[in-house]
């Protein structure tokens, strides 16, 4: 299995257990989304700290924190952003029981619409026709369910419109990657901890073996679909990488329908026309993909760095060798001025 394949793999890996907690966020009850969400924090950081260790990518940790206190603007963002990623992993837990999931799930359909015209709006970004046809295809949807029912629930709202804040944040203060996501879910164990042990939380969830194996399967698969989802992202093409994400969505409606969710006569149609929009995107990705290494599809969670240029082995060797040179030339500099200085400075004077 070459390494496209095993980021394929880890990809749907990342898909199936995102979408399986939310099975386990239900049958979490009577916990409530926020004595899960502490719960799951509790259980997320140390299996992502121990993560970064085995991969030895432990700097990524360490480097952010000096980065943040080398400028210390950056902590503006983790006061935005830590909050807002804490929001939505409650939505995603409470969503499900609430009997609001599918609500939960059009905002992450509607995520990459959204994002494809903030980059339009703040960053200058072309939005190419199909982008385009996607964004007033689901403009129309939208509509029609401000119409029938006065607007979009609060629920897909703040899944649409609070995660690319929070990305845009990210990008303007450069905050991004794997390691400031980690400092932002280390952030919140304090009040992730005062959540889980207050009250009647640990009795509610310690209450019988049943219990504890839900609560242990929901931290298990958090830690796996967010170690599988860093190791798809450093594995795939970002634009690759960004289409296979799109499948946790799909099947986090799946498990809503089965736990008894239904879609009602007006909602189809705004449902329709946004999964619409999603695959007029899709194809817009394709067809870039196909004519460009850039990427082409906006990941539902991109917690990594936009991609850089990888240098090959021979480029590197050959930085290696000519930085090698630099510092050798720096020597013999270096002794001619402590044997001779005044010969040294004769020569390289503008005299004669």
């Amino acid at each position: 299995m070459n390494g496209t394949s095993r980021g394929v793999a880890m990809s749907l890996l990342a898909s199936i257990a995102f979408a399986s907690f939310s099975w386990f966020a239900a049958e979490a009850a009577p916990l409530s989304g926020v004595q899960v969400w502490g719960w799951r924090t509790l259980m997320t950081v140390p299996g992502i700290l121990l993560m970064l260790v085995v991969m030895g990518r432990w700097y990524a940790f360490t480097n952010e924190f000096r980065r943040t206190m080398d400028h210390p603007i950056r902590l503006a963002s983790y006061a935005f952003c830590a909050p807002m990623l804490a929001v939505q992993m409650w939505l995603f837990g409470w969503s499900f029981q609430s009997g609001r999931a599918l609500e939960m799930t059009l905002g992450y359909f509607l995520l990459p619409l959204v994002m494809v015209i903030v980059g339009r709006v703040l960053f200058k970004e072309r939005m190419r026709p199909l982008s385009i046809l996607a964004a007033i295809v689901a403009a129309l949807a939208i509509a029609h369910e401000t119409w029938a029912v006065g607007g979009l629930s609060w629920v897909t709202a703040l899944v649409a419109l609070g995660y690319p804040a929070y990305f845009v944040v990210r990008r303007y203060l450069q905050t991004d990657g794997v390691g400031a996501l980690t400092w932002e879910l280390t952030l919140g164990l304090p009040v992730a901890a005062w959540v889980a042990f207050a009250g009647q939380s640990p009795q509610i969830a310690f209450r019988s073996p049943s219990a504890i194996a839900i609560l242990l399967g929901l931290g298990g698969v958090s830690v796996i679909a967010t170690v599988a989802y860093v190791l798809a992202a450093r594995m795939l093409p970002y634009g690759i990488f960004g289409m296979l994400s799109y499948a946790e969505p799909a099947l986090v409606t799946l498990i809503a329908v089965l736990l008894g969710e239904r879609i009602s006569g007006e909602q189809w149609v705004t449902y329709l026309g946004i999964w619409a929009a999603v695959v007029i995107l899709g194809i817009d990705g394709i067809m870039a993909l196909l004519v460009s290494k850039r990427p082409a599809f906006i990941a539902a969670r991109p917690w990594r760095r936009y991609p850089r240029h990888r240098r090959t082995r021979r480029e590197r060797a050959r930085l290696a060798r000519a930085e090698r040179r630099e510092r050798r030339k720096d020597k013999d500099k270096a002794a001619r001025i402590d044997l001779d200085p005044a010969a040294f400075e004769l020569e390289h004077s503008d005299i004669g």
